[in-house]
């Protein structure tokens, strides 16, 4: 999972990226009542298959400790920030080249 390492926020545009994807995707967790695993389910996807993985890898690690949407929503924000801020990072190095 990635996580913010920096002080700085990320970019606005890549904020914006990840808002995109975000308004796009849709998934949910299903639990296996026999053997109680967990897995995740996309009902729809984001477009990016690495977003949808690290989402999906994000929202199962929550969903053993949170309850709540608003719980769910603050526990994916590290996430999500993180994701933004390697989005910026891989930008500029692109940019660089």
């Amino acid at each position: 999972m990635l996580v913010a390492t920096q002080g700085a926020p990320p970019p606005e545009t890549e904020m914006l990226v990840v808002a995109e994807r975000m308004k796009r995707l849709k998934l949910e967790t299903r639990t296996d009542r026999r053997t109680g695993v967990a897995r995740c389910v996309m009902t729809r996807r984001s477009g990016d298959p690495v977003f949808d993985a690290l989402m999906c890898d994000a929202v199962l690690a929550c969903a053993k400790t949170v309850t709540t949407r608003p719980a769910m929503e603050a526990c994916l924000a590290p996430t999500l920030e993180g994701h933004a801020l390697d989005l910026a990072a891989r930008r500029a190095a692109a940019l660089k080249n």
